[in-house]
């Protein structure tokens, strides 16, 4: 009897959710973006408005050509106060900048939504300098489908009873972060999830989501009329899944084009390229797993398009690509 290829796929992609969730912990998935600097205030609440106002959006395909492979969707709403009122000088003490982020994720049986929202004050330390505070408020909604759990899964207690059904936790959590900021150059720290998921609701397959603390860094400047150089660094740490730590090194020709590439340590590497056009840019990704017992994730693809709002700091505080 011969096995056909859709059946070869589906056990193909048991086997490798199988495998990553036995390595990150029931659910407790970690979110992977190659244009990780696309999402410093999803990071960092103090980083709101990095790139002056804009909007954008990053889809993520993880294990391409395999049939039910992870997927995430992120979109985002940035806006600066002074630049919605008009003003087009250099930013002022106080100035204010609010986000919403809107975040889904599908991992297996899990299936989680999250709206998170950023507000930053920043004060001003310099005619070049600026110190960021901000806040973000997080509501994550997690659902489980029992009828997709692993056979690994349906032996872990907190799941098992759940199997062949169906549940939902909510939760409400707070991030808080600083960042000190230059038109050139930003760095921050984060604190995530600091009520570690005790303030829930729903059925109870979580214990707990333990704090990420992320600390941030970038920089950009020219190397000649032409060419522009672009890098940004990326360090997480949380108690209950493995340091994380990538970086992307961008090259920007005659103002329009990228091309770049970017490393996350034990895990992948990926080529990236991307377009600026006016306000809009867009860019591509396309990640390789570099660790030995990971080559079974295969090939990951990633799309990301961000809309600048308003144009009075021309590309931004921190540019667009």
């Amino acid at each position: 009897m011969t096995m056909k290829s859709n059946d070869m796929k589906r056990i193909l992609f048991i086997f490798l959710l199988t495998t990553a969730l036995l390595s990150q912990g029931y659910g407790q998935s970690r979110k992977y973006f190659s244009y990780f600097n696309a999402l410093q205030s999803y990071y960092n609440p103090a980083m709101v408005g990095l790139e002056g106002s804009s909007a954008r959006s990053i889809v993520r395909n993880q294990w391409g050509g395999i049939d039910g492979a992870p997927k995430t969707v992120y979109g985002s709403v940035e806006g600066d106060f002074a630049q919605m009122g008009g003003n087009d000088s250099v930013p002022s003490i106080g100035r204010n900048a609010i986000g919403l982020s809107v975040m889904y994720d599908k991992h297996g049986a899990f299936t989680e939504t999250e709206l998170l929202l950023n507000y930053s004050n920043r004060i001003r330390l310099s005619e070049k300098h600026h110190l960021g505070l901000g806040i973000g408020v997080k509501y994550q909604n997690t659902e489980l489908d029992g009828m997709a759990l692993t056979p690994e899964q349906s032996d872990d207690p907190s799941l098992s009873q759940y199997l062949g059904g169906f549940a939902e936790m909510k939760f409400l959590d707070f991030n808080f972060g600083m960042a000190l900021r230059h038109r050139q150059y930003y760095v921050g720290y984060a604190v995530q999830n600091i009520a570690a998921g005790k303030i829930s609701s729903g059925d109870g397959f979580y214990n707990e989501r333990p704090m990420s603390h992320n600390v941030q860094a970038g920089y950009r400047g020219k190397v000649s009329e032409q060419i522009g150089m672009a890098g940004n660094v990326l360090y997480r740490v949380q108690e209950d899944l493995p340091y994380n730590a990538e970086f992307n090194v961008k090259a920007l020709f005659m103002e329009h084009v990228w091309i770049g590439v970017g490393h996350r340590v034990d895990y992948s590497t990926g080529l990236q390229a991307g377009f600026l056009m006016n306000r809009v840019s867009v860019g591509y990704s396309y990640e390789m797993a570099t660790r030995r017992q990971s080559k079974m994730y295969g090939s990951t693809h990633e799309f990301m398009a961000s809309v600048r709002l308003f144009d009075h700091y021309g590309k931004g505080i921190f540019g667009m690509w």
